[in-house]
């Protein structure tokens, strides 16, 4: 298993930076412990869909995109 980098407030806050979002002094702590529970969370759920019962699923949602009417269809 590939092994990832600890999240840390100092990660956060270059993440932050390099995609020029400004944020408030503290912020990065906050963010933190939501940001390492929803990867903790998304890698479990990638591993559990990533097995062979569960390889012909399909999304539930379908999204698509409204023709206006004047396009045509």
């Amino acid at each position: 298993m590939v092994s990832r980098k600890e999240i840390t407030p100092a990660v956060i806050g270059a993440l932050a930076a390099y995609a020029e979002l400004p944020l408030a002094p503290g912020r990065e702590a906050v963010i933190n412990a939501t940001l390492e529970a929803w990867i903790k969370d998304a890698n479990e759920l990638s591993r559990k869909m990533s097995a062979d019962k569960y390889r012909d699923l399909i999304p539930a949602t379908v999204f698509s995109h409204p023709v206006d009417a004047e396009e045509g269809s």
